[in-house]
């Protein structure tokens, strides 16, 4: 494992962002939504515009008998949603709903493409969303002062990765711009912040906003056995030489770890890791200069049997029939 020794030499810096009394001036107060569930909040927005009675009790009383949950909701979780709802504007004070969305989803559906196009509009319009991505553009705070600005043309094609990991709290509580030498470390004092973050991660992801990986499959880590990840603002693929980029990212070296190259192909590109496996699997099947390396799944899980830490284990691994790809092979 490569050790991003000199991470620990950054110079502190802290992130421009909006107090709770400032964003309670400008916006609204309590602004940090802790809401992951993209599909709840849509099913409990539906219940709650249907739902005559608007108290917090009876609307958790409805959840629990609408939605499938495997553990009943309580008042607070409800209120959680709906206060979240009411911020991003979809109901009002009174939870009312001024305006239509969803209009053809069903509670308990996965989400549609209508539905994937709604809260996108979220994403790029609620402040504390807008807050976060200008940090993908630039940390200084004049871009911050202009972030309600940025439009999602600027957030996609003006963006840089971030790296982040963390270091004092279970939750992320440091960003870097850059990994190379010389740079900065952003420190997130606030707890909720660091909580909202992952929020923030959450939404990007599911909506196909943003990708992300830990940057431990392709041999790198920090001071004191941190694991550290990258992510970025997702940009439409084009097909590329991929021949040409092997040779002037990795010089006359011929087998090439497939993760190491998905990271450079993200470093220069921002492509979705979808897109980069794709074109890596077309490239191998039609290209007679390439052939490539097989892994198994066991080899690459090591024993991790949940689904979870499975699609992460092969997350960075095109796939080919019934094996991964581990290496790419440039034929002689």
């Amino acid at each position: 494992m490569n050790k991003l020794q000199h991470i620990s030499d950054f110079r502190e810096r802290e992130l421009p962002i909006l107090s709770e009394e400032e964003a309670g001036e400008l916006y609204s107060k309590w602004s940090f939504v802790n809401v992951y569930s993209l599909q709840d909040l849509r099913d409990v927005y539906m219940i709650t515009k249907k739902n005559s009675i608007k108290d917090i009790k009876s609307l958790t009383q409805k959840i629990n008998t609408s939605l499938n949950v495997s553990e009943e909701w309580e008042e607070r979780k409800t209120l959680e949603y709906i206060n979240a709802l009411v911020k991003f504007g979809l109901l009002d004070a009174k939870y009312n709903s001024t305006t239509e969305y969803f209009l053809d989803a069903k509670i308990n559906s996965e989400l549609s493409e209508n539905d994937i196009n709604t809260l996108k509009s979220i994403f790029f319009s609620y402040f504390r969303f807008k807050e976060l991505s200008s940090w993908f553009i630039d940390t200084k705070p004049e871009i911050h002062n202009q972030f309600n600005a940025l439009t999602e043309s600027d957030f996609i094609n003006k963006s840089c990765p971030l790296y982040y990991y963390c270091e004092r709290n279970r939750f992320t509580d440091t960003i870097i711009t850059s990994i190379e030498n010389d740079n900065f470390r952003y420190k997130i004092e606030n707890k909720a912040l660091m909580r909202f973050w992952d929020v923030y991660l959450k939404w990007g992801t599911t909506l196909n906003i943003l990708d992300k990986f830990n940057l431990a499959q392709i041999g790198l880590n920090i001071d004191l056995n941190k694991e550290i990840s990258i992510v970025y603002f997702i940009k439409k693929f084009v097909s590329f030489g991929l021949l040409d980029f092997i040779k002037d990212q990795f010089g006359e070296k011929r087998h090439i770890w497939i993760p190491e190259l998905i990271f450079k192909i993200v470093q220069n590109y921002r492509f979705s890791i979808h897109d980069i496996k794709s074109f890596i699997v077309s490239e191998i099947q039609t290209n007679e200069k390439l052939t490539f390396e097989r892994t198994s799944e066991i080899f690459l899980i090591k024993g991790k049997n949940s689904k979870k830490n499975i699609d992460i284990a092969t997350y960075l691994f095109p796939q080919i029939n019934d094996s991964y790809v581990s290496n790419l092979i440039i034929r002689k």
